[in-house]
């Protein structure tokens, strides 16, 4: 397994705002995802202007296939 199992997904589908992520993961807060992203256990957030961030879906699948193998 990559360290990043992430980077060499294509940012695809729809995004999920940070709390979306953290329960997509089954993460209690958006709080914790922040704090696994910091440590590069799940991909940060992309910026789409403003305050409006997301992480691609594709992105949090690839964090789960690669927790499943």
């Amino acid at each position: 397994m990559t360290t990043k199992p992430w980077a060499d997904v294509p940012a695809t589908g729809p995004l999920l705002r940070p709390a979306q992520a953290a329960e997509f993961l089954g993460f209690k807060s958006r709080s914790h995802y922040y704090r696994l992203a910091e440590q590069g256990r799940v991909p940060s957030p992309i910026h789409v202007g403003g305050r409006a961030a997301g992480i691609p879906l594709a992105w949090l699948q690839a964090v789960i296939a690669a927790a499943a193998a």
